[in-house]
């Protein structure tokens, strides 16, 4: 198995807080998985091309740590379950790899995250 580097572990805990503290713990459905597939896109949650995110959700799953209990509910919330925000991160990498085929790089320009897109 590979090396999961600590940015993806990080990138899951920025979907995870969104989740539960933005979306107040709403349920994880195809609605809400469509709508984090555009908005990681529109205003993506790292700098790293989205190939990269999309292949460290991947990794992020094959691993046993514990992704779903690292940020604790509001009172009163039901936090999800393992098996929940994990089938939710399978089902937004496999939105997300539907919208590709993605560039290998991104760069920054003058502070802004520039794309490369591939041409038509």
């Amino acid at each position: 198995m590979a090396v999961v580097g600590a940015w993806a572990f990080g990138l899951v805990n920025c979907i995870l807080y969104q989740a539960m503290y933005r979306e107040g713990g709403a349920a994880l459905d195809e609605k809400l998985v469509r709508r984090y597939a555009t908005a990681m896109q529109v205003e993506p949650l790292s700098d790293r091309p989205m190939a990269e995110q999309v292949a460290a959700l991947r990794a992020v799953l094959t691993t046993d740590t514990p992704l779903a209990s690292t940020l604790e509910p509001y009172e009163g919330q039901e936090p999800f379950t393992e098996a929940e925000f994990r089938a939710f991160l399978s089902r937004l990498a496999d939105e997300l790899e539907s919208h590709g085929p993605w560039p290998l790089a991104a760069k920054r320009r003058g502070g802004r995250l520039r794309r490369f897109l591939p041409r038509r």
